[in-house]
């Protein structure tokens, strides 16, 4: 697999695939005991990840990663301390507090995060500390941009507005890497998307590719027995006034 700044990839497949393991991997959250991971000429095998977030990956995470005592400001402010030890170590200029400032204040803006400045990240509702997270991978413009389910947890519209914002970060000099399970989502915002089945890659393509491939579907779906099986099993269980399912599960 390999990924180029320009564009939005998706990494999906059923659950147990493999997809989740890609990102922790990447971003040095699990050990690689096979293969390699570079970042153009840069092995980021051995690395530990505060190094990895310095060469500039910056990822989301599963289950939210906030500072919930700590203002909105302040848990953008603080994603910029990787970057501040390595200018310290290089002897590059550091950022000053005012410049670190105006570049949070123009990321909340942004992010449409602007009117809650000053609001601990713990008072904001579900949805807001799921943009919180998403404005703290991309407040230091990291050139690799790593999400893990970003819409999980979320509503029909509040996913809407996620993918919107997400595809609107798209940017010549990035390239954003997403795990997710809403395929309408990811359907409607990648250039590629590869699909992982018990840690192989299936399929890589473009969304329509990927949407009309045989082995995709039945990654997802199962065969035509399995699928056979299912309804046998359904009508048995409606035949004895058990779950009432619905057993007409068309394959396209």
């Amino acid at each position: 697999m390999s990924f180029d700044v320009g564009s939005i990839y998706s990494i999906i497949g059923p659950n147990g695939a493999g997809k989740s393991t890609v990102v922790n991997m990447i971003a040095g959250s699990y050990s690689v005991t096979s293969g390699a991971i570079r970042l153009g000429a840069t092995a980021l095998n051995r690395l530990p990840k505060h190094r990895i977030a310095q060469l500039g990956v910056s990822r989301t995470y599963q289950n939210l990663r906030l500072f919930d005592g700590m203002t909105v400001l302040e848990n953008l402010e603080v994603c910029f301390f990787p970057q501040s030890w390595l200018t310290f170590l290089t002897g590059a200029k550091r950022l000053s507090k005012a410049e670190r400032l105006e570049i949070c204040h123009a990321c909340l803006a942004e992010f449409h995060l602007s009117d809650v400045a000053d609001v601990l990240a713990g008072d904001l509702p579900y949805g807001r500390q799921k943009i919180l997270e998403l404005a703290r991978a991309f407040v230091t413009q990291a050139p690799i941009v790593l999400l893990d389910e970003p819409a999980a947890g979320l509503n029909h519209t509040e996913t809407k507005d996620m993918a919107a914002m997400i595809a609107g970060l798209k940017r010549e000099d990035r390239a954003i890497i997403l795990v997710e399970h809403d395929m309408e989502m990811v359907m409607s915002i990648s250039d590629r998307i590869d699909v992982l089945n018990y840690g192989e890659l299936l399929c890589s393509g473009t969304p329509d590719l990927v949407r009309t491939n045989e082995r995709v579907q039945e990654a997802y779906l199962g065969t035509t027995e399995e699928l056979d099986d299912i309804r046998k099993l359904a009508q048995s269980r409606r035949a004895q006034g058990g779950l009432r399912a619905n057993a007409g599960i068309v394959r396209h």
